[in-house]
């Protein structure tokens, strides 16, 4: 179940109280620098490790929520792997939004960052001496642009770095619906030197549907409508979701195209709001504070993936990172309505 293997995070922070991570949470870091000069500023956001977008402790969950007694109520792909939070993403106000007031601007607001966090979170999770590396997070980067090509180079020095450390790094392909076969155009870091990109599936138990008010009704997997794809990305497919979305008057145990996940409380002892006093904090999206949620993106396929890595480095712990992500790519299954990137098959993997 992944014991002994290390996970870090890089993310919007986790929820260090959450029953499903606080079990096999093991490190706490933020590398968000919110002074004027340096940073970036966000009025939605504290820069604590603390999770307060919803974000990253979905993520976590995926990958390795807790099982036993007093645990939550999800398990993850590998429920005994010890947790490496690392923070480098924070909420911003959304850049959209009309509303007159920061607390409405903020409840909108989506997590983001600066690249040099997630690089600086790289170089931290090699120092944690991380087995695994989850990041889903990225940007589309024109390599036909200077500083599109300063920033592959960058990337591919810390990425291969970490490959060199003995690291799995597992990356998300991104949410803009692109196809990336042409070269001038890459997403970052899913496609920087030695990481493993992963794209989104549909379930097959809810095929996509994206007419308003659809139910679920079982279809092929596929590839749903806002995952990029292309064959640059040499990825592997994982579950990510789609609509249709959670049904009432039980979405918890009703069949859902999304994925359900742990969510954030926000910081403790607060009510939702802006991080302006000390009793007010954001938690789970735009649903205020609250334990679960379901969402998708391939958000949620990079940390399937990242707990199959764990699993494998458990069973072989000799393995290189080579070897673990030849051995994810062997044992997924080529899928006629996937295309360039067949599904993750975990139990095929492992002995």
């Amino acid at each position: 179940m992944g014991a002994g293997v290390r996970i870090a995070i890089l993310d919007s922070g986790v929820d260090a109280l959450h029953p499903d991570i606080a079990p096999n949470l093991a490190f706490n870091l933020s590398e968000i620098d919110q002074s004027a000069a340096t940073g970036l500023p966000s009025p939605c956001d504290d820069g604590s490790p603390q999770d307060q977008q919803g974000h990253g402790t979905w993520v976590a969950s995926l990958a390795a929520a807790a099982i036993g007694p007093g645990t939550g109520l999800l398990i993850g792909v590998a429920p005994a792997a010890t947790l490496l939070n690392i923070k480098v993403l924070e909420r911003l106000p959304d850049p959209s939004s009309t509303a007159p007031d920061l607390a409405t601007q903020c409840t909108t607001g989506q997590a983001s960052g600066l690249l040099s966090w997630v690089i600086q979170g790289i170089q931290d999770a090699i120092a944690q001496h991380a087995d695994v590396i989850n990041l889903s997070l990225g940007t589309l980067v024109d390599l036909d642009t200077g500083e599109g090509a300063g920033l592959q180079a960058t990337f591919d020095r810390i990425t291969y770095a970490a490959d060199q450390a003995g690291t799995v790094l597992v990356a998300s392909a991104g949410n803009d619906g692109v196809n990336l076969a042409n070269p001038r155009y890459i997403e970052l870091p899913a496609q920087s030197r030695s990481v493993l990109a992963v794209v989104a599936a549909t379930n097959p138990a809810c095929a996509e549907n994206l007419t308003p008010n659809a139910t679920c009704a079982p279809g092929p997997i596929t590839l749903p409508y806002y995952s990029n794809f292309g064959a640059p990305l040499n990825a592997i497919a994982a579950p990510g979701g789609s609509y249709p979305g959670p049904a009432t008057p039980d979405p918890d145990t009703a069949v859902s195209g999304w994925i359900r996940g742990a969510c954030s409380n926000g910081l403790p002892n607060t009510a939702d709001g802006p991080p302006s006093d000390p009793s007010h904090s954001f938690g789970c999206f735009n649903l205020g504070h609250t334990q679960y949620v379901q969402a998708m993106g391939t958000s949620a396929s990079a940390p399937l993936v990242a707990g199959a890595a764990a699993l494998l480095r458990a069973a072989y712990p000799a393995w290189s990172p080579d070897q673990i992500v030849a051995a994810l790519r062997a044992s997924a299954t080529p899928t006629s309505t996937l295309p360039n990137a067949p599904l993750l098959n975990t139990p095929a993997a492992l002995p």
